[in-house]
């Protein structure tokens, strides 16, 4: 039997297990092709079981749902394999098989027993770290690295990709010091380990350190911009530090240039990066022209998908701004129907949360901010169930702020801004919660 980078057993033949370690290596890179490495080695290899399991996998992480053919073809592959495989291979197999029926939690545990009877399972780690990322769950981002961590050696090829993971889990734990610690140990071993540059630009953005996010990322471009994956998503993170200092015509620029070309990919992050964009331009005022177009027709084509409730609210941004006004009716339509007729843990999300906040999105859109808050307002602090980082989710907030500012509530806007200010202690923060305060105290 065949062995991975790791030592760890494979069921199928030795250029399989080079084919899994170069397409594991291009998974935590967010290089190459993974899934096109992958799909070269099934067709080769009746008995490649992690081959099944990847590209299932990696399809459903990507954005795509459960019933679509390249998902159903690589199940059925894995599942035709399954006898000949290891007792971690198979585990593989229910994790993926439990992630597209739904029952998300279900398939962190499988990967999760897995890591604790084999620490460096690389795999079952990476998909685990998406899985929370997509639970909204902080704390099993740090945790699930910290317990194989020491398994890692020094000296390991994908160690470096670890520790960038690692450093990401403690930002969204609210660890800076731990995660830009993480973070630099990680770049100073491999600079072009983007999810590591991710990792650090989120530490600048939370602790409000504009000017160095603003260096870090421009002066490192050259090493992340290679990575496909991300690159995008790193851009979009200079794109807020820009925000945040008012300087609105390099954000427009850089949109233009970086943002808007990468559409034509159809990744879900790149969708989710340019609705973003746009809609915090216009909160701050600023006129995006007819960009929301092409973003609207890149969203739509996917609005029936409901992966994700966090999808689906950017999706929403995009509808509502959408120069056809008929695809908002039709995105809550297929809304309505998936909260009929859907199951699985992100359908309980939707219900609970993710159905409010949208809402709430979409009467922002409309200018009924009376609405926006009386949507939002309750289902803000359960957010994070949706999924996505603080950074991402910050839309509500903002949203929500305005949509105070918008309807006179001045007393709401100061209280939201004062708590803003608290965590964001930036002039721009400080310039709105004072005019807030003003409006507040002459409306007395």
């Amino acid at each position: 039997m065949a062995a991975d980078q790791q030592g760890l057993k494979l069921a199928g033949a030795p250029q399989s297990a080079a084919a899994f370690d170069g397409a594991v290596a291009d998974y935590y890179g967010l290089t190459g092709d993974p899934v096109g490495i992958l799909k070269q080695a099934l067709a080769e290899d009746p008995h490649f079981i992690l081959g099944g399991v990847g590209v299932a996998g990696l399809f459903m992480i990507g954005g795509f749902r459960a019933d679509h053919p390249e998902v159903v073809n690589a199940l059925r592959f894995a599942k035709a394999a399954a006898d000949g495989a290891t007792e971690r291979e198979r585990l593989h197999l229910s994790a993926v098989h439990a992630w597209s029926e739904g029952r998300s939690l279900d398939a962190v545990l499988a990967w999760e027993r897995i890591l604790a009877d084999w620490p460096k399972d690389a795999l079952a780690l990476r998909f685990g770290q998406d899985a929370y990322f997509f639970l909204g769950q902080a704390n099993a981002l740090r945790d699930s690295v910290a317990r194989v961590l020491p398994s890692w050696e020094r000296d390991n090829p994908l160690r470096s990709f670890i520790l960038g993971a690692y450093a990401f889990g403690l930002e969204e734990s609210g660890e800076l010091g731990r995660a830009e610690d993480a973070a630099r140990a990680a770049l100073e071993a491999n600079p072009r380990d983007a999810w590591a540059t991710h990792a650090l630009a989120h530490v600048f953005e939370t602790a409000c350190r504009q000017d160095e996010g603003i260096a870090f990322l421009k002066n490192t471009h050259a090493d992340w911009r290679e990575a496909h994956f991300m690159a995008g998503h790193n851009g979009w993170h200079l794109a807020l530090f820009l925000i945040e200092q008012g300087r609105f015509a390099e954000v427009l620029a850089g949109y233009d240039a970086f943002a808007a070309p990468k559409l034509a990919d159809d990744m879900t992050l790149d969708r989710v990066d340019a609705a973003s964009l746009l809609w915090r331009l216009e909160l701050a005022g600023v006129d995006v022209g007819d960009r929301w177009a092409p973003v609207a027709r890149a969203w739509i084509a996917h609005a029936d998908d409901h992966v994700l409730a966090f999808n689906d609210l950017h999706c929403a941004l995009a509808a509502a701004r959408s120069p056809d006004a008929g695809d908002a009716e039709r995105f809550c339509r297929w809304l309505d129907a998936y909260e009929r007729e859907g199951a699985g843990h992100n359908r309980q999300v939707m219900a609970e949360v993710g159905r409010r906040l949208i809402e709430g999105m979409l009467a922002f859109a409309a200018g009924d901010y009376e609405r926006t808050i009386g949507e939002i307002l309750p289902a803000r602090a359960a957010a994070a169930r949706i999924g996505g980082s603080h950074a991402q989710r910050d839309i509500v907030s903002q949203t929500l702020i305005v949509a105070a500012e918008r309807s006179g509530q001045w007393r709401l806007a100061r209280a939201l801004l004062a708590e803003r200010l608290a965590l964001r202690p930036t002039a721009r923060a400080k310039a709105a919660y004072e005019a807030a305060l003003a409006n507040a105290l002459a409306a007395s």
